[in-house]
This record gives structure tokens, C-alpha cells and sequence, in this order.
């Protein structure tokens, strides 16, 4: 399969997964640090420590995809690679995690939707015009 995109289109795809990496790390991150300050947790603190730094790190992944940045690309990339494995393993059992944190709908659900886009980051981030803007 062939897709061909304008250099503008491609831009636009990669502004809007920008954002939405961007906006996913800020609302996760946010949302940990008013929990706990409201709650104090009840999950170990690496559990903590491992969402806010993952969390850190899509807002980078956005601001880099914001400036057209391969490096921004690579990472978001190796980054839904490692989503998807972990996904893998939880949805074949071999591996069970209790630190979900993002409760406004089930996890089963969650983990679907986050199976189908960093499914589709792969996809789009491997098409030639996506690349050819990325410096």
C-alpha cells in the first residue's frame, strides 16, 4: 500500500499527533501530581516515578514532532514499539499491571485504544512523506 501525501498534509499529521502526545503527557502528569497531593498514593512510588517520567517523555516526543524533529519521529516510534509489546504481554496474561491510573473509562478499553494508536503511529511514521519533513 502507497500513500502519497502533500508536504502540507504531512505537516498537519504531524502537528496534530504532536499535540496529542504533548497533551496526553500533560494531562497524565497532571492528573498523577493533583491525585497524589489530594490522596497520597496507595501504589509504590516507582509506580508513580515510572508514569510521570513516561509521562515527561511524550511531551518531548510532541515538542519535537511540533518542530519537525527526527529525532522526535525515532522516539515516538521506539516509544510505541515499547507500548505495544507491554500490551501484548498484558492482553495474552503474561504480565499483569496494577498501576493504572486513568479511570474515566475501563482499562480493558484503555489499553485497546492505546494498542490501536501507537498501532498507528507505526504505520504513519514509517510513510515517506511523514519522513521527508522531519529534519
Amino acid at each position: 500500500m502507497l500513500i502519497k501525501l502533500t508536504e502540507k498534509h504531512s505537516k498537519i499529521i504531524t502537528r496534530a499527533f504532536a499535540v496529542i502526545e504533548i497533551l496526553i503527557g500533560l494531562a497524565i502528569s497532571l492528573s498523577f501530581i493533583i491525585a497524589s497531593l489530594i490522596n497520597p498514593p496507595g501504589r509504590p512510588k516507582t509506580v508513580y516515578g515510572f508514569v510521570v517520567v513516561t509521562s515527561i517523555i511524550s511531551v518531548i516526543i510532541g515538542i519535537g514532532l511540533f518542530r519537525y524533529k527526527n529525532w522526535g519521529r525515532q522516539f515516538l516510534i521506539f516509544f510505541a514499539g515499547y507500548i505495544i509489546f507491554t500490551k501484548f504481554l498484558l492482553f495474552s496474561n503474561l504480565v499483569n499491571f496494577t498501576g493504572n491510573t486513568i479511570k474515566f473509562m475501563s482499562i480493558n478499553l484503555k489499553d485497546i485504544f492505546s494498542f490501536v494508536y501507537h498501532c498507528s503511529i507505526l504505520i504513519i511514521f514509517n510513510i515517506k512523506d511523514i519522513k521527508k519533513i522531519l529534519n
